[in-house]
């Protein structure tokens, strides 16, 4: 599953959402409050059940669909392959919604008020990818 771009996007996007978050934060006075832990999404998804169950439902269909574009001209061959192209971005999607979902629910649990991913903060923040794979693999 060439999932690269997808993370990208996806470590783009959290940090620039909490890059907001946090300097909202910053303005309404609680600063010195404010606890902002990070994780190594990469590995979580990894790891993640969901990702590893996107992963073999993908490769399952694959195999089925190129069974199926072999048997079809060029032009049906190509419309399977944007299916499956499909399918792959419907399977990372509903994969990143669960471990979003998750890591959502573990950071209330913990009482983190910010997670980011790590590699969107160039300083400070508690490192916590190793708690958060411990409670999702007690789910």
């Amino acid at each position: 599953m060439t999932a690269k771009p997808f993370k990208i996007i996806c470590v783009c996007l959290a940090a620039a959402f909490f890059t907001v978050a946090a300097t909202a934060g910053a303005f309404a006075g609680d600063a010195e409050n404010i606890e902002i832990v990070t994780v190594d999404i990469n590995r979580i998804m990894q790891q993640h059940p969901a990702f590893k169950k996107a992963q073999q439902t993908l490769q399952s269909e694959a195999q089925q669909m190129r069974q199926q574009m072999k048997e079809k001209g060029r032009q049906q061959q190509q419309a399977v392959q944007q299916q499956l192209q499909q399918r792959s971005r419907e399977l990372q999607q509903n994969a990143m919604d669960e471990v979003r979902a998750d890591i959502q629910k573990i950071a209330e649990e913990k009482g983190y008020e910010y997670v980011m991913d790590k590699n969107a903060l160039i300083s400070g923040g508690k490192e916590v990818t190793g708690e958060v794979l411990e409670e999702i693999e007690k789910q």
